[in-house]
């Protein structure tokens, strides 16, 4: 059999290494070392000796447990293990009067949980005991050991479910997205600067203050769609929480991309008004037109990288559900199996 790393890569269709990947082997190790222990919690109890491992100490000196899991306890009377019976730890007392119905004998011993510990009444004597142990599984291991082999494949399944949520959790911090944003940004604002620039210049062919600052100019309605620009990516517009920043780290790609869709749109617009402006052949009329079109180039590889990420956040989305109804369906097989 495949070792438990190639089947959870076969599946989510991913590689695993030891550094630089959505698991890491050690995540993955911890993934199903975690599987292995929420399996056993489930197993119906024919199934549980098949987990456990025998363990001893000598009644009268309390031993302490690893899990809470524990199965036939005996304890020799010199010739033979006699079975335990388990009382409740506040009548640990009362079994060693022998005038109490409860007394526990070499031949009817008894066993009580307290505090973290068991013990064996009467004391001296031999104790052998069965506790359920938790693997360690590691990412390379083909097999688990004291683990019923019928349930090793949940245990895959499980390992693989998380690794999806491992990376469908990655992909809310897509760094190529996020350069690209503060690119766009600045790029916004290198056309900006051109703009504060102009106020009040008289060399400038478009003449005086006024001519930048009245409602009808043309270069009134550039810099209102580049104040707009602005806004959708980092502040807090169209309302608090929705910018193009805030809804990257919320991981609504919808969101996002109709964001971008005006973001766009209002660069478009802003460009439109630059051209019935571009014959009179100002120096700076080329460099917002360049800054534009730079901003433009961003938000085109934004939407590109959103649109391959939204359609593998979609697939991982959809094999994680399916595996999940997979491990769902095995778990209770297994649950309801009967020896």
């Amino acid at each position: 059999m495949a070792n438990f790393d190639a089947q959870v890569e076969a599946l989510i269709g991913l590689s695993i290494s030891d550094s630089g990947t959505t698991p890491t082997n050690a995540q993955l190790g911890q993934f199903l070392t975690d599987g292995a222990k929420e399996i056993i919690n489930h197993l119906p109890k024919h199934l549980l000796p098949l987990c456990s491992a025998e363990q001893s100490f000598t009644s009268g000196t309390p031993n302490t447990l690893n899990t809470g899991k524990v199965l036939n306890v005996f304890r020799s009377d010199g010739d033979i293990k006699q079975p335990c019976r388990q009382i409740d730890s506040s009548y640990k007392g009362r079994v060693l009067d022998s005038d109490d119905m409860d007394y526990a004998t070499v031949t009817d011993p008894v066993y009580y949980i307290d505090n973290n510990t068991m013990d064996v009444l009467p004391s001296g004597g031999s104790v052998t005991y069965s506790e359920v142990q938790y693997p360690t599984v590691g990412e390379g291991d083909s097999a688990i050991a004291s683990f019923p082999d019928e349930a090793e494949h949940l245990v895959v399944l499980y390992g693989t479910i998380k690794s999806l949520q491992n990376v469908l959790g990655n992909r809310s911090s897509n760094s190529d997205i996020t350069t690209a944003l503060t690119a766009m940004k600045n790029a916004i604002e290198a056309a900006e600067a051109v703009f504060d620039g102009m106020e009040g210049a008289t060399e400038s062919v478009f003449g005086d203050e006024d001519t930048f600052t009245t409602a009808n100019s043309q270069l009134t309605r550039v810099k209102d769609a580049l104040d707009k620009v602005s806004q959708l990516i980092e502040s807090n517009k169209p309302v608090s929480g929705y910018d193009a920043h805030d809804l990257l780290e919320a991981e609504d790609i919808e969101l996002l991309q109709g964001n971008l869709s005006i973001v766009n749109t209002e660069l478009k617009r802003a460009q439109m008004h630059l051209s019935e402006w571009n014959a009179i052949g100002d120096m700076r009329i080329k460099q917002i037109n360049a800054s534009l079109a730079e901003a433009q180039g961003y938000a085109s590889e934004i939407q590109s990288r959103l649109a391959v990420d939204s359609n593998q956040y979609s697939w991982y989305e959809k094999q994680q559900a399916k595996l999940q109804a997979d491990y769902d369906k095995g778990l209770q097989a297994l649950i309801g199996a009967r020896a």
